[in-house]
C-alpha cells in the first residue's frame, strides 16, 4: 500500500482533511493504516490456512495474495494439495550489480470466497524435480 492509498482510506474513514499537516490528519492516517494492517493480517491468515499452512504470519517480502517459496519442491507440495494453474517465464534479476537470467515458476490458485493468490519460486536446477507434477503441468501447457 502506498501513501496515496492510505490517503484515500483515511479520506473514506475520516472525511476530507482541511490541514494536511495537522495532528487530526495524522491521527486519521494512523487509524486508517491500522485498519489496513488488520485487514491484511486477516486475509493472510485465511489464505495461508486455505493453502494448508499452520502459520498465519507472512514471510518478509510476501503479501496476502503473493507468496514466494524457496524451491520448486515446496511449491510442488502446495500444487499437489490445492491445484491451480502453473506458468513459467524468463526473468532478469539484478543482484549486487550483476544480472542473472532465471526461470520463474508461478502457481495461480483461486481460493473461493477468499482471494486469487500467486505463489512463485525460481527454478533451481541443482534441486532437480523435472518429474514433479508441477513441472509436468508446465510441460503440458507448453505442448
Amino acid at each position: 500500500m502506498n501513501a496515496m492509498d492510505l490517503y484515500v482510506v483515511a479520506y473514506v474513514v475520516g472525511g476530507p482533511v482541511a490541514d494536511e499537516t495537522g495532528q487530526d490528519h495524522l491521527a486519521v492516517v494512523d487509524a486508517a493504516e491500522a485498519v489496513v494492517k488488520a485487514a491484511t493480517a486477516t486475509l493472510a491468515a485465511k489464505v495461508l490456512h486455505a493453502l494448508g499452512f499452520r502459520s498465519t504470519q507472512l514471510a518478509d517480502g510476501d503479501t496476502a495474495t503473493r507468496l514466494s517459496f524457496w524451491s520448486q519442491h515446496e511449491l510442488n507440495a502446495v500444487y499437489e494439495r490445492v491445484g491451480g494453474v502453473v506458468t513459467s517465464r524468463t526473468v532478469h534479476r539484478a543482484y549486487d550489480g550483476e544480472t542473472t537470467v532465471d526461470t520463474e515458476i508461478t502457481l495461480t490458485v483461486v481460493l473461493p470466497g477468499i482471494a486469487t493468490v500467486q505463489l512463485t519460486t525460481d527454478w533451481y536446477e541443482p534441486y532437480g524435480g523435472h518429474d514433479l507434477p508441477l513441472m509436468r503441468a508446465i510441460t503440458a501447457l507448453a505442448a
